[in-house]
């Protein structure tokens, strides 16, 4: 693959979550070789943070913010697993 089909294949996993649909992201991850899928992985983390940075922007907080909430988030989440029975 190349940087346009990662970058394709990147935006048909958007669509697919927004869709919730597992089975089209795992079609599309299937045939994919290690290298590509890190290239896909790191590509969808990436746009993940661009939207983040760009919400925030446009709600008048910066990226400080959004690290901060995005780490506040993380530590919801694992305190929940370790609630879990």
């Amino acid at each position: 693959m190349n940087a346009y089909e990662w970058d394709r294949t990147t935006m048909a996993m958007i669509a697919c979550a927004l869709a919730n649909d597992s089975d089209g992201a795992g079609a599309l991850l299937e045939p994919m070789d290690a290298h590509d899928l890190r290239h896909v992985v790191v590509r969808l983390a990436a746009m993940a943070a661009e939207a983040l940075i760009s919400e925030a922007g446009q709600a008048g907080t910066g990226r400080e913010e959004v690290i901060a909430r995005w780490q506040a988030s993380i530590l919801a989440h694992e305190s929940r697993r370790d609630a879990a029975p």
